[in-house]
């Protein structure tokens, strides 16, 4: 890379950074007025809620990218601008394309930081902040997936507890199929076999059981056996649905759970195809910016290029989410929901780029 090049590498980060930090606070103070009205009387303490905000801030920076990059640019091409730079790199034979290069270089290295780095620790400090607010919903934490396969700890009581593992579930039914079930409390260790089980509120009702007592050494076939259960359906779709907090390394194996356990629709994978494309939607915007922005007079008023800067991240969003209710509604394939997405953008920006390259 040249100076120049250089320079608008380093000049980008830097209006970047600016935007995320001052969009972020704001959203922040947002986000503590929120609590204020969630949070309970007893938690009110101002170490509580500076805990809380620094568990939400990766979520809030990973939900941002597209709007701080929008205004981190329009303000970048402003400054060029305005300090007559971007005028004298055409006439050194610069093209828009050219000076879009760097900023693109350096928009998309911080979109695949944040989708390797921030992405993983926002659905880890997410899980706590959900945690910490609600501490009575211990079932939802409760019920977990893992290679296929659903897992469930069942605390009763503070003495008997189970560990359910499940390999086949119908969640309209509330039947399952092969059935593990370790029983563990003071006075005896117990395990149960089970080929098939219907869930009937707080009883799980279970068939052809063969059933272990470790303390008697004792062995029966069983023809049903009711365990108590501290959980329901709305539970479990709601732990293994949250589809936004899981990490973009597990998309592809949560995609697969979802889709044996009858969840997964066109709005979930249209969200991870997103989030793992995002480092190159962010490049896309940064070039409709430029597009518009790029035609801007020297000494421009500021209110204009915030407005214009504010449309463009509006026009996009409510497109998005047109697409995504037109996708969920229509069942949509969210491959092609997405490249409506993409390329609408990206034409919108060409053609305006290529007007001011004709201009």
């Amino acid at each position: 890379m040249n100076k120049i090049n250089i320079y608008l590498f380093n000049l980008t980060n830097k209006y970047l950074i600016i935007n995320f930090f001052i969009i972020s606070i704001f959203i922040i103070f947002i986000n503590f007025l929120e609590l204020s009205r969630i949070i309970k009387e007893e938690d009110k303490s101002i170490f509580n809620f500076l805990y809380l905000s620094l568990l939400k801030y990766p979520s809030i920076l990973n939900e941002i990218i597209p709007f701080a990059t929008i205004i981190g640019v329009a303000f970048l091409i402003r400054n060029l601008i305005n300090n007559n730079e971007f005028v004298s790199m055409r006439n050194l034979g610069y093209s828009v394309f050219d000076i879009f290069k760097p900023i693109s270089i350096s928009i998309f290295i911080m979109g695949i930081f944040f989708l390797l780095i921030l992405n993983p620790l926002a659905v880890f400090m997410e899980t706590k902040y959900d945690e910490k607010l609600d501490k009575r919903e211990n079932s939802l934490n409760s019920i977990k997936i893992s290679n296929n396969e659903m897992w469930i700890k069942n605390d009763v009581d503070s003495v008997n507890s189970s560990f359910i593992n499940i390999k086949k579930i119908d969640l309209k039914k509330m039947e399952a199929k092969n059935i593990k079930i370790l029983f563990i409390n003071n006075s005896s260790n117990r395990f149960i076999l089970a080929k098939e089980g219907k869930f009937l509120e707080n009883i799980f009702l279970l068939k052809d059981v063969k059933y272990y007592d470790f303390n008697q050494e004792k062995y029966q076939n069983l023809e049903s056996f009711n365990l108590i259960i501290n959980f329901n359906k709305e539970n479990i779709v709601n732990a293994i649905s949250k589809y936004k907090l899981v990490p973009f390394y597990e998309y592809l194996n949560h995609s697969k759970t979802l889709s044996k356990f009858n969840l997964y629709s066109p709005e979930i994978g249209l969200y991870y195809l997103s989030e793992i494309l995002k480092p190159l939607f962010i490049v896309v915007l940064a070039f409709v910016v430029i597009g518009f922005t790029g035609k801007f007079q020297r000494n421009e008023n500021f209110f204009k290029v915030l407005f214009v800067a504010i449309s463009i991240g509006f026009i996009i969003f409510l497109l998005k989410e047109i697409i995504s209710k037109l996708t969920i509604t229509l069942s949509i394939n969210f491959f092609i929901s997405y490249l409506i997405i993409f390329f609408i953008p990206l034409i919108t920006g060409l053609y305006q780029i290529i007007k001011i390259e004709n201009e």
